[in-house]
């Protein structure tokens, strides 16, 4: 993976602080596409450039998109995840 981008179309919301991270549940680390990101990042209409674009990574085993929100739940908004890649060829 090369590069995709993170736009939170509506703000999140949490009572507390929560944070934001994105990766893969196999084939990557769980925060390799977004690193742990603050909710107050993660305004109305945020695009924040996400970790592999400066760090590129290559996937050791077939993966899906995992999301984790750590430190408190969120209770509003909408996260939007775009992803870049390229397949081998075989």
């Amino acid at each position: 993976m090369s590069g995709d981008g993170v736009n939170s179309t509506k703000a999140v919301a949490a009572a507390g602080s929560a944070t934001v991270s994105i990766g893969t549940a196999a084939g990557s680390g769980a925060a390799s596409i977004l690193t742990a990101t603050a909710k107050a990042s993660l305004s109305a209409d945020a695009v924040i450039v996400p970790t592999c674009v400066a760090t590129a990574f290559k996937m050791t085993a077939a993966g899906k998109i995992n999301v984790t929100v750590a430190t408190g739940p969120l209770t509003a908004g909408v996260i939007e995840v775009w992803v870049l890649y390229t397949t081998a060829a075989t």
